[in-house]
């Protein structure tokens, strides 16, 4: 469609994103891996061997802008690439199918990828680790690679036999094929993207277990015409990547790609792999806006309107007779409230002296003391004594009382100097 993008600029990128991946491959020991499938970025997902980051890059390196979405919503009307490698093996919805072929005709030379779900990198990655493993640890990647197979065979139990929907129909039931390097006769690669001969078929790694099918009973656009299809890459009878078209696109397309066998970050290490990659992104025309669609089981959502808008609040209660005139005025009591107790600012000043002649404060101090004791016995005692020995108003004790006192003294003697 239209000339090959220079997407071999700053390869180094690549490199360094895969490098940890080929010193674990190169026998540095047995690590856990990651292999949360088609994330882009993030601490879990973003480096794993299932990751679209690599191929991400691959696009940004091309002149395109990339960025993220987890739902179908009208926003994404704004970018006329998607980019969807769904963590989910059954195929998209009907809603979703439909939402997608209206945004395809919603504007001109729109491109969806669609990448099938039917491959795990883990697997590949365990097997590539294994020759290399040292004989103490053989038994460990042994073991991890058994799991991962497990794994991945346990997920394609639950996937509902030969589903397809309007741009596919699926065979499940394929036996595991390996295409390129790992084939003892290299199958050779036809299609559109091998004419140029630039692709070695038998430097590929590419992995081919489901099928995806054009459909028997081509779909139909409103006129009534037919869905057009055309093999972009084919290796003997296994269809791997087709490009799907209808006139009311406007020169829009659909790539199918069968599997992410050659477009995860795993497979990418592989030179071969990054010139299919290369083809994919050259299909998708002059440099724009690409989204990358995350998806789980299930699928991304599909949403009227962006999250966020006329989201509740709690503030719709303030419009509702009589709760809305009830809840104003606890809140203009609580604003009172937090004013009263809120603290006094302003310029600091230094407080007037406390007086220390004034009589009033040694009695409340004198109370406080008794106060502490919790004797109230003792107190009244104390005061009895006060009222009773103190003449009233002259703050002097009686000749008698001080003479009784003293007599109550006991006597005490200076002992002899020596």
């Amino acid at each position: 469609m239209t000339p090959r993008p220079k997407w071999r600029r700053q390869q180094h990128l690549r490199w360094l994103r895969a490098a940890p991946l080929l010193l674990v491959l190169a026998g540095c020991g047995v690590k856990g891996i990651d292999s949360t499938y088609g994330k882009r970025r993030g601490t879990v997902g973003g480096p794993s061997v299932n990751g679209t980051g690599v191929l991400a890059e691959m696009f940004e390196e091309a002149g395109h802008k990339v960025t993220t979405k987890r739902f179908l919503s009208p926003r994404i009307d704004d970018h006329n690439i998607i980019v969807w490698a769904p963590d989910d093996f059954e195929p998209p919805t009907k809603e979703q199918q439909e939402f997608l072929e209206d945004w395809l005709d919603q504007g001109d030379e729109r491109t969806l990828v669609y990448i099938a779900r039917d491959y795990d990198a883990a697997i590949a990655y365990w097997e590539k680790v294994r020759p290399s493993a040292p004989p103490e640890q053989a038994v460990e990647v042994a073991r991890r690679l058994a799991r991962a197979k497990a794994d991945y065979n346990h997920q394609r139990t639950a996937i509902k036999k030969d589903e397809g929907c309007r741009w596919f129909d699926a065979r499940r039931d394929g036996a595991r094929t390996q295409i390129g390097r790992k084939q003892p006769l290299p199958a050779r690669l036809n299609g559109t993207w091998s004419r140029d001969g630039m692709i070695d078929h038998s430097g590929v790694e590419i992995e081919v277990q489901g099928r995806l099918d054009a459909p028997a009973d081509p779909p139909m656009d409103e006129r009534g015409r037919p869905f057009r299809s055309e093999v972009l890459l084919k290796a003997g009878k296994d269809v791997l990547v087709r490009r799907i078209t209808c006139r009311d696109w406007y020169e829009g397309q659909i790539i199918v790609v069968t599997n992410g066998s050659f477009l995860l970050n795993l497979p990418l290490v592989e030179k071969e792999n990054r010139k299919l990659a290369g083809k994919l992104i050259a299909e998708c025309g002059t440099p724009g806006k690409v989204v990358f669609l995350e998806s789980g089981p299930g699928g991304p959502l599909v949403l009227e309107q962006e999250p966020g808008e006329n989201y509740p609040t709690g503030m719709e209660a303030f419009t509702v007779w009589p709760i809305g005139a009830i809840l104003l005025h606890f809140l203009v009591a609580g604003i009172l409230y937090i004013f009263a107790r809120a603290a006094i600012f302003g310029r600091p000043h230094e407080l007037p002296p406390e007086a220390v002649s004034d009589f009033g404060k040694h009695i409340h101090a004198l109370g406080e003391l008794l106060a502490r004791t919790q004797d109230h016995r003792y107190a009244r005692e104390r005061l009895a004594y006060y009222h009773e020995k103190v003449k009233r108003g002259s703050g002097t004790v009686s000749q008698e009382a001080s003479e009784k006192d003293r007599a109550e003294e006991p006597m005490t003697y200076d002992a002899p100097s020596s």
